[in-house]
């Protein structure tokens, strides 16, 4: 009988040291994904704004753009930030809203619809918006709108 009472005893205890860090893990996992969403919220805000000042704190050493200006390469966060202002100053944002977000630990991605004037003009793009999480910060890898 108290071998049976030991073995429960044990069983009991690690599913209990078990399932604490288990919601540890969960917790640590929600904190990122609240962290990623946050920055995609301030992004959209940006956008929204064509705060380009904003949106370039967080370009990394290089961030990859393709617009529907033509623009397609790698640049870094000094150039991203002009080759941005310049087509903010061509497209005109009216509204952009996030319609999709995937978050994960080290890489997410948003995309969404972009609305915009140019030359007097009304059309929409599509954006697409990759981060990679390079030490403790979130950076912009990628930067599509078309």
């Amino acid at each position: 009988m108290k071998k049976i009472t030991y073995i429960f005893l044990i069983i009991l205890f690690s599913t209990i040291s078990f399932s604490q860090k288990t919601n540890y893990s969960f917790t640590k996992l929600d904190k990122i994904i609240q962290v990623d969403s946050q920055i995609f919220n301030d992004i959209e805000s940006y956008i929204n704004e064509g705060n380009i000042a904003g949106i370039s704190k967080y370009f990394g050493a290089q961030t990859y753009f393709s617009l529907s200006n033509g623009i397609n390469g790698y640049y870094s966060s000094n150039q991203a930030f002009y080759v941005l202002e310049d087509f903010f100053k061509l497209y005109k944002v009216t509204s952009f809203r996030f319609n999709h977000i995937k978050t994960d630990k080290n890489n997410s991605y948003a995309t969404g619809k972009y609305s915009y004037d140019n030359k007097g003009k009304r059309s929409n793009a599509q954006v697409y918006i990759s981060l990679k999480k390079i030490g403790n910060n979130w950076n912009i890898t990628q930067l599509t709108i078309n």
